[in-house]
């Protein structure tokens, strides 16, 4: 099943603003009808408190960074806010970034990334919103997403990413998410942009020659 055939069953919520309209707005992840149930629920179990075998230590060093108790989607969004980028020298100029609502703490989670889980090679081929989540799976944020699609790449921005993409386990739902994080030990203040690297095989992809590019390691 395509993805534009399965997308018409989304559940949407009111959008905030800046967010643009040809883009439906989530507030959680949209898993579709391909991915294997039995791997669904190793990512979204239905029971809390139910200890899955299959969740061996090797398949949670491979998939979680990172374990602990986090805030709701409701409470992150706090923490965010879309703007449209006017300054010329930016390279994005015109379409829309992704700052700080409010002061920024090392390794704070700020926002889940959220889109249409997808199962091996499911997601569109042309989709600039896709992260890996598992081994098999993906998040594509191309069609529906939250405000994380809107975080840009470092380059052209600023010296270094402030902010990092990883996967944590939340300890009351045991789900595994992806989340956009503070990198490094630095604040980020009030009105900052959240800027990310998309990783050199993004823009190799896509024709761009970084092999001359670099950023300081966290």
């Amino acid at each position: 099943m395509n993805q534009m055939t399965y997308l018409r069953n989304v559940k949407t919520v009111p959008s905030p603003s800046g967010w643009t309209p040809e883009t439906k707005y989530i507030d959680k992840l949209f898993w579709s009808p391909n991915v294997p149930i039995e791997l669904r629920d190793l990512f979204q179990p239905m029971k809390a408190t139910v200890e899955d075998p299959r969740r061996t230590i090797n398949f949670m060093n491979e998939h979680v960074n990172l374990i602990g108790t986090f805030p709701g989607i409701k409470e992150q969004k706090r923490n965010i806010k879309i703007k449209k980028l006017t300054d010329k020298n930016h390279p994005c100029c015109g379409a829309y970034g992704l700052f700080a609502a409010q002061t920024l703490h090392p390794k704070q989670l700020i926002l889940d990334y959220l889109g249409v889980v997808e199962y091996k090679d499911g997601y569109e081929a042309t989709s600039d919103y896709v992260l890996r989540y598992g081994t098999e799976l993906s998040i594509d944020a191309g069609r529906c997403g939250n405000e994380a699609r809107f975080c840009n790449d470092f380059r052209g921005c600023g010296p270094e990413p402030n902010v990092c993409f990883m996967n944590y386990m939340d300890e009351k739902s045991k789900h595994i998410k992806v989340g956009i994080f503070v990198n490094g030990n630095r604040k980020i203040k009030k009105g900052e942009e959240l800027l990310v690297t998309y990783g050199k095989s993004f823009w190799a992809k896509r024709g761009v020659d970084m092999s001359g590019q670099q950023h300081k390691k966290q």
